[in-house]
């Protein structure tokens, strides 16, 4: 695994820096005919960023208060749950956050966890007692993070959902969470998350794809110049979100200017489709193909990879297409392609046994009218913040938890999860033969059987 990492599987989101899904080091899921899935706990978590794990059994939740939208000063805390019952065992105390984003958390090598949220870094116990924190140079959400081999943390601001500001990012020492290095003003604007492969940065701005590295000798980072992929802009799309880095690429895709509710389902607010771009980390070219060819397409998380046969995942969540390709050299072969399929979080990649674990939102088609959004909007707002209201809202939507045949695109087994609001965000494979859901108002343990 690239970066300083603790030395287990998922002990940050995507499973790793280079943002390919996979747990590695841990066995798939490995459903045989006649098994299932089952429910097997949920807990109404509103509200929810990322799950992530340490240790054999050792599950941290990066929560935060109910918000009044993107932007909004808050704090924030991280909980340690039971692995089976999902129950809260341990809890920071609240932690200073600011301007809101969903942050990110991460299990060091040095043993302690990393938390990003805000304008704030903190160091964690793995018994979550607050070892050191540090107030980030930039008033704005910084959007998780990074770990460097060195040990180092880079992590940066995120003018989201507007995508206006120049971004700026930062370099901390594990240990003190002290600046190493100057902060590095980016010349524009990056609401993705960084990825790595330990020692470069891949930053994808507004309109241009970025290479950084650490000069440890000079304390400074530094932009590769001669490696700038454009992608942008166009008149009907919008920035791009994560990337993933293999052996011989960045992916990434674009279009993910939305304006989301509880769903992604028609929230795409650029006119164009959203399209999946790569290039080679040799040329500094960017290439592309539409992901379902339809209209005001959408998302915001990055594609999946699987390193064993080399095919990438991605999907239209506005539009709800999800599909695959294969890389033949540096061109992508069409693989396999699901309509009507509302998948929107990030995605878990199990290369060994074939299979891909998505989710698939269903709700009332009705309540995704324009004028009939609009109007709810508030009154869902609102009523988001009742764990009442919330169960009440179920039979107008719900998330299935599905496991895909990972060169077919076929079902294996899917099952229902109480979730008010899809899926965007961070789930986590489990600890044996399961896997954690997690929404912005739930968390899920979901078992074979």
């Amino acid at each position: 695994m690239a970066g300083a990492y603790w030395p287990a599987p998922w002990t940050c989101e995507d499973g790793g820096p280079r943002r390919w899904g996979c747990p590695e080091g841990q066995p798939g899921l490995g459903i045989r005919p006649g098994e299932r899935l089952e429910l097997a706990a949920a807990r109404d978590a509103f509200a929810t960023d990322v799950l992530a794990r340490r240790g054999p059994g050792e599950l941290y939740a990066l929560r935060h208060p109910a918000l009044n939208g993107p932007q909004t000063p808050t704090d924030a805390w991280v909980e340690r749950l039971d692995p089976g019952t999902l129950e809260v065992t341990a809890s920071t105390p609240r932690l200073p956050g600011g301007p809101y984003w969903p942050g990110g958390i991460a299990a060091h090598a040095n043993g302690d966890l990393h938390m990003a949220f805000g304008c704030w870094a903190h160091r964690l116990s793995p018994g979550l007692d607050v070892l050191a924190s540090h107030r980030l140079p930039v008033d704005r959400p910084h959007n998780s993070f990074v770990v460097l081999d060195g040990g180092e943390l880079v992590m940066k601001d995120c003018d989201a959902p507007a995508g206006r500001e120049p971004a700026t990012v930062s370099v901390l020492d594990p240990e003190t969470l002290l600046p190493v290095a100057p902060p590095l003003p980016l010349p524009e604007p990056c609401i993705a998350r960084l990825s790595s492969d330990g020692e470069s940065v891949i930053v994808v701005g507004s309109t241009v794809v970025f290479r950084l590295r650490l000069d440890r000798d000079a304390g400074r980072l530094v932009v590769d110049e001669r490696w700038r992929p454009r992608y942008g802009p166009a008149p009907d799309r919008s920035f791009g979100w994560d990337p993933a880095i293999t052996g011989r690429h960045v992916f990434w895709m674009d279009n993910g200017r939305n304006d989301t509710d509880r769903t992604m389902l028609g929230s795409g607010e650029q006119a164009g489709p959203v399209r999946l771009w790569w290039a080679r980390h040799d040329a500094g070219d960017a290439r592309s193909v539409e992901i379902s060819g339809l209209p005001h397409g959408t998302e915001s998380n990055p594609p999946g990879w699987d390193p064993e046969r080399g095919i990438v995942v991605a999907y239209d969540a506005g539009n709800a297409v999800l599909r695959a390709w294969r890389v033949e050299g540096d061109e992508l072969e069409p693989l396999w392609r699901r309509d009507r399929f509302a998948h929107a979080g990030h995605l878990i990649v199990y290369p060994d046994t074939r299979e891909l674990v998505v989710q698939d939102w269903r709700d009332v088609a009705a309540l995704r009218r324009p004028p009939v959004r609009r109007a709810l909007r508030p009154v869902f707002q609102r009523l988001s913040r009742s764990a009442a209201a919330r169960r009440a809202s179920l039979p107008m939507g719900s998330d299935q938890l599905v496991v895909l045949d990972l060169d077919t695109g076929a079902d294996k087994a899917r099952v229902s999860v109480p979730s008010p609001s899809q899926a965007f965000l961070f789930p986590s494979p489990g600890f044996g033969r399961d896997v954690y859901y997690q929404s912005l108002t739930t968390i899920a343990r979901v078992v074979v059987t």
